[in-house]
């Protein structure tokens, strides 16, 4: 036979519906966001970890200005320092999308002038980075593989003449498998190539974060290029240090060290270098950190139930304070009554679990798939690890438990004597001997008394009635309006980071030339286009950094411009200074390249090698970067240097209108008049599209942000709904009164509804004082992966009133389902009440 004790907590759970569900939607909320993080960075990790190994990818990469043979790879790969090499031919070309050819192969070629060939539109023109295997199917190093297409069948290896796009890029194209694109090779020659098909490389960043296509070709397509026969990248494996399973940084980049000193001992000229980090993804960094705030974010949305946990069961146990006394009278023990209310609180938390783990399960997939593809690897196992089912079931069962106690405590441990004289009244019959309370006594309220309507002064009073259930309340709704917020706030110090990074560059267009030419003639050929108002030229360079050990660095990249143009005032300087004209060896490196180089600052004495040899430079500033080391040097010092006076590598080009669409009609005619006046163009960008390129690659870290400031705005909702049902309860009688002398449905149900509105005013107040500390914590967590340097921090002033729109609806309807069962209750069942 059931225990009568029991029976009570059946009917404890049943007997207020509204109540039970409130906390249990309350702490699956939090389950389902913990469960979700958990299992899917596990999920990641593991598939992550499988899919790079399953490519066998390099330690390093090392590219060539050169072409070279394969005699020279069997002499890399029998190095000792090498376990493995591997190498392909890379080059850029641009290319335009021209949709379906009515004409296909040589035809096709034969009549590239003859628009009545293409069957589709052409689209604006894009830098390709293409790729040529010798053997695609014997591949060591770096693996490349074929992706099926909607016939269930791939295209593999590259047919000749055509061309694999990268599964990542397609869309960064906007091309669609069956398209030609028109390729521009150098010495006016121009091909058509057939996009056969889709592979996927992992070992290239994807094309959505750094705005780069890729393609993939046979290696005798090369031939009908024309472009000379080898290789110009080698792909290497370092031997492991003896003694070691997993190898450093640092041996990897001796290793790869040693094949550059090689190849440049052969006459070969080293534009790239880069070295992985051993085990680690492209982009590792930045989805860890995705995962981490995720993560974090879930376990506050799971910390605010512990809240409304906190305030139900203070409020449940206030309430049945005269039943706690009947059962001590009868012999009930203080250990068998928590007992019992213990087993009630992980009820509650079993049915959140019954709820939390299927979506969680579903949450975790659909995580991990979308993230999978926007880092771009594939998933083969997406079920949920055990370990993330037991952390679940844990957290699902203790937390509740833990988060009650102190309740219990406070409590259970009344007398039955005392437990029979305690009635149940408002503020535990404390309410009016306060400060605030004196406060809004009517007699002080005079403004309210003459100009705020009945209603409203009743609720502004009541909202103080339990100021501890008021606190915890506002707790919760202000932490969840603080984080809502402080992710606009981190939208608001991107587009400021943005903007301060993009401000310094006066030009609106960058036009990169295959090599340097002229740059008088290069200046001149830009301004003869109608709408362009100021031109100037710099060029860039690759160098790299040689440490004090003797290894050396990643590639930087090097702008070079003139320090007094009008194009390239001061930049975003976090430290130190920009580039004088008086400047020799002075460089300026971006806050990335710290990064990677952590020991070096400002006033520093640095060697950099360019084009082979060793220079000693003096750090004079740090600038904002993104995405890429970089660094800037004065034009007249590198190019007496690299001998290279008087030539441009690229055109600054300032237009006479600045908006998008003059400045994308204008780079069309830009164009062409530079292949008019014999000037190749390599690439073409403009401060609009990396603008939209650095959007991108914050933007899914903003959107997952948005999604658990969500999520935690619904836990405040809860919370409030939560405390109004308790106001209701407590307050049966008072609306007895209110009914009996009068008062409509429709006024019973507007006190509670403005007194749920007015929490939700008085914690978006709180708040928005919140959110400067933690919009600013976000701001930084989010910076660093990307830019190596906390954002510029901006508040945003438009998430506090897009917040204030929210919590007033969020509150109004919280507060709803309580008002309209006040409404509902008769004179003859709440003065009946007990």
């Amino acid at each position: 036979m059931v225990n009568t004790r029991w029976y009570k907590v059946f009917n404890d759970l049943t007997g207020n519906k509204t109540r039970t569900l409130l906390i249990v939607l309350s702490i699956a909320v939090g389950l389902f966001a913990v469960g979700t993080i958990v299992s899917a960075r596990t999920i990641l990790s593991t598939e992550m970890d499988r899919s790079y190994a399953a490519i066998n990818p390099s330690s390093g990469i090392v590219r060539t200005s050169e072409t070279f043979d394969e005699d020279f790879v069997r002499s890399v790969r029998a190095m000792p320092e090498v376990a493995d090499v591997d190498a392909r031919r890379t080059l850029d070309a641009r290319v335009k999308v021209v949709g379906q050819l009515k004409v296909a192969g040589d035809s096709a070629n034969e009549n590239l002038s003859n628009s009545n060939d293409i069957g589709g539109t052409e689209s604006t023109e894009k830098t390709l980075r293409i790729f040529a295997v010798r053997d695609y199917d014997a591949m060591r190093v770096d693996t490349i593989s074929p992706i099926l297409n909607s016939s269930g069948e791939s295209i593999w290896p590259p047919p000749e003449r055509e061309i694999l796009i990268e599964r990542a890029a397609l869309s960064l194209l906007h091309a669609q498998i069956g398209d030609y694109l028109r390729v521009e090779l150098p010495g006016d020659r121009e091909r058509m190539l057939r996009i056969a098909g889709l592979a996927h490389d992992m070992v290239q960043v994807p094309a959505q974060f750094d705005g780069t296509p890729y393609g993939y070709i046979a290696f005798e397509t090369l031939a009908w290029f024309g472009e000379p026969h080898g290789y110009n990248e080698l792909h290497i494996i370092a031997e492991p240090s003896p003694g070691t399973v997993t190898d450093s940084k640092e041996h990897v980049r001796a290793v790869v060290n040693a094949v550059k000193d090689k190849a440049e001992h052969n006459g070969l000229t080293i534009p790239l270098a880069m070295t992985a980090e051993p085990g680690m993804l492209p982009l590792d960094d930045i989805l860890q950190a995705v995962l981490l705030l995720m993560g974090t974010l879930g376990l506050l949305s799971l910390f605010l139930s512990v809240f409304l946990i906190i305030n139900t069961i203070s409020a449940l146990l206030t309430q049945q304070k005269r039943q706690i006394g009947v059962m001590k009278a009868i012999g009930a023990r203080t250990g068998q009554i928590m007992g019992m209310y213990l087993v009630m609180v992980l009820l509650y938390g079993l049915l959140a679990l019954l709820i939390a783990a299927p979506l969680s399960v579903i949450g975790a997939r659909e995580l991990s798939r979308f993230l999978a593809g926007m880092f771009n690897f594939d998933l083969m196992n997406v079920q949920t690890p055990p370990a993330a089912i037991f952390i679940q079931v844990a957290v699902g069962l203790l937390v509740p438990v833990l988060a009650s106690l102190p309740s219990f405590l406070a409590n259970l441990q009344i007398t039955a004597a005392e437990a029979m004289r305690v009635g149940y009244r408002l503020g535990k019959g404390r309410f009016g001997k306060g400060i605030i309370d004196r406060l809004l006594a009517g007699a002080n309220l005079w403004f309210a008394r003459r100009v705020l309507l009945r209603p409203l002064l009743l609720s502004i009073r009541n909202t103080f009635r339990s100021k501890g259930r008021l606190a915890l309340t506002l707790i919760t709704l202000t932490l969840g309006g603080a984080i809502f917020i402080g992710v606009f706030s981190v939208q608001a110090s991107l587009d400021q980071t943005l903007d301060d990074l993009l401000r310094w560059w006066g030009f609106d267009t960058i036009i990169y030339l295959t090599h340097p030419y002229r740059a008088e003639k290069v200046t001149q050929t830009a301004l003869e286009v109608p709408g362009v108002s100021t031109a100037d030229t710099w060029f860039q360079l690759p160098v790299r950094r040689v440490r004090e050990n003797g290894t050396e660095s990643n590639v930087i990249y090097f702008f070079v411009p003139h320090p007094d143009s009008d194009l390239v005032p001061s930049p975003a300087i976090t430290e130190g200074r920009w580039l004088l004209p008086e400047d020799e060896n002075a460089v300026v490196l971006s806050t990335l390249t710290l990064k990677e180089e952590p020991d070096i600052r400002v006033g520093d004495n640095i060697i950099l090698k360019i084009m082979g040899r060793e220079r000693d430079f003096r750090v004079v500033g740090i600038c904002l970067g993104i995405m890429t080391p970089m660094g800037y040097a004065p034009y007249h010092y590198i190019s007496r240097m690299t001998g290279q006076a008087g030539l441009a590598g690229a055109a600054l080009v300032k237009m006479e209108h600045r908006d998008a669409d003059f400045v994308a009609a204008t780079n069309i005619i830009l164009e062409s008049q530079f292949e008019r006046a014999g000037l190749r163009v390599s690439d073409l960008q403009t401060l609009n599209g990396e603008r939209n390129e650095a959007n991108a690659s914050f933007g899914i870290i903003v959107t997952l942000l948005m999604v658990m400031a969500v999520l935690l705005a619904i836990v405040g909702g809860l919370g409030l709904m939560g405390t109004m049902s308790i106001n209701v309860l407590e307050r049966t009688r008072e609306i007895g009164v209110l009914r009996a002398i009068g008062a409509p449905n429709r006024g019973v149900a507007r006190v509670f509804i403005i007194e749920g509105i007015a929490i939700g005013v008085m914690s978006w107040g709180l708040g928005a004082i919140l959110a400067v500390p933690l919009g600013k914590l976000l701001s930084d967590a989010v910076g660093l992966p990307l830019m190596g340097t906390p954002l510029t921090f901006s508040y945003s002033v438009l998430g506090v009133w897009v917040w204030l729109a929210v919590v007033v609806i969020l509150s109004a309807l919280a507060s709803f389902i309580p008002a309209r069962n006040a409404s509902r209750l008769t004179v003859r069942e709440v003065l009946a009440y007990e």
